[in-house]
């Protein structure tokens, strides 16, 4: 699908693939055919690369020069609110006044951004002032993506070392599907932190391929926006690597909670075999078959035995309590 936007004395107008012309502020390919991708090269005179070209992860494949026409490829993370976050490869070429993007995915910033284009004041002036504006959306939203994984930890955190007391409560914090539930959390917490770092390394490589004079992009401001943006991938990078260490340091106390769980389980076990050895043991007392046994004619003497492996195993309960083994 061609998607395209021309400045005019209004604003900004859209069309589709019937408006793909030079003068054009930004023309956006959404997964395009192969007719779509000839059509934009031969009104435009660009080159776009192939989808496989796009995935090459080499910076001299991702950010190159050709002519006038700068070529930048960024993974760019997409679905974050649902269950399948993933990268997707989306190239900018600025050539002039013209920006052409190719992408084979919807991310939610670009998205938004294009939806709110047409009516966007002030007017942009080129494709410089829009790549820059899309570069600003991306980055907004790996912020808000960021902040959302941050309050997600904290949750984490809370349920991990912030239960309130009581028995009801230590028989919660003893189930297992719940550090479970929250293993799961946290690797999903790290996958998605990992990915929103890439777009993030992405963007810091494409804003230092950018020129950057005072009348970089034929902007009067471009300098100035492309310090800002580097100043909040910055920041957002360094807010990346502390999730990073709380992400580690969630998961290995999960893990060392597994680890007391069952500890606690294998104790439970050994301490009731130890409680059941004496009444065994007075069992197999009164339950050999020699002849001469005193207890045995005995009118009292099968309460005896009982009240004796009852005894018998309540003295070392006992015991273990006020030791605090149990």
């Amino acid at each position: 699908m061609i998607s395209t936007y021309h400045a005019t004395a209004s604003g900004v107008s859209a069309g589709g693939a019937d408006d793909v012309a030079r003068d054009a502020l930004w023309i956006d390919l959404l997964d395009p055919s192969a007719e779509e991708v000839a059509l934009v090269e031969a009104r435009t005179g660009l080159a776009l690369p192939t989808r496989d070209r796009q995935q090459e992860i080499e910076v001299s494949s991702r950010l190159s020069r050709h002519g006038d026409a700068l070529s930048m490829t960024v993974p760019v993370l997409t679905g974050a609110s649902g269950f399948d976050p993933r990268n997707s490869a989306i190239t900018f070429i600025l050539s002039g006044g013209l920006l052409v993007t190719l992408r084979h995915d919807s991310p939610h910033a670009i998205a938004t951004f294009a939806a709110a284009l047409p009516s966007a004041t002030p007017v942009p002036i080129n494709g410089g002032d829009v790549l820059l504006g899309l570069v600003e959306a991306i980055v907004d939203r790996i912020a808000d993506v960021l902040q959302d994984l941050g309050a997600g930890l904290d949750g984490i955190s809370h349920r991990i070392f912030h239960q309130p007391g009581g028995a009801h409560h230590r028989r919660r914090r003893a189930g297992s599907r719940e550090m479970e539930a929250l293993l799961r959390t946290i690797g999903r917490t790290g996958d998605l932190s990992g990915k929103a770092r890439e777009t993030l390394l992405g963007l810091k490589r494409t804003t230092g391929f950018l020129p950057h004079g005072e009348d970089a992009l034929g902007l009067g401001n471009a300098a100035e926006r492309i310090r800002a943006i580097d100043q909040d991938l910055h920041s957002l990078a360094e807010y990346t690597d502390f999730l990073g260490n709380k992400i580690t340091f969630l998961l290995d106390a999960t893990l060392g909670m597994i680890g007391i769980q069952q500890n606690q389980v294998i104790k439970l076990f050994t301490i009731m075999s130890v409680l059941f050895l004496p009444p065994t043991l007075v069992a197999s007392w009164y339950g050999m078959n020699y002849k001469i046994m005193p207890e045995l004619q005995w009118e009292w003497g099968y309460a005896y035995a009982i009240a004796l492996a009852v005894l018998s195993a309540v003295v070392p309960y006992i015991f273990f309590r006020r030791k605090g083994w149990m």
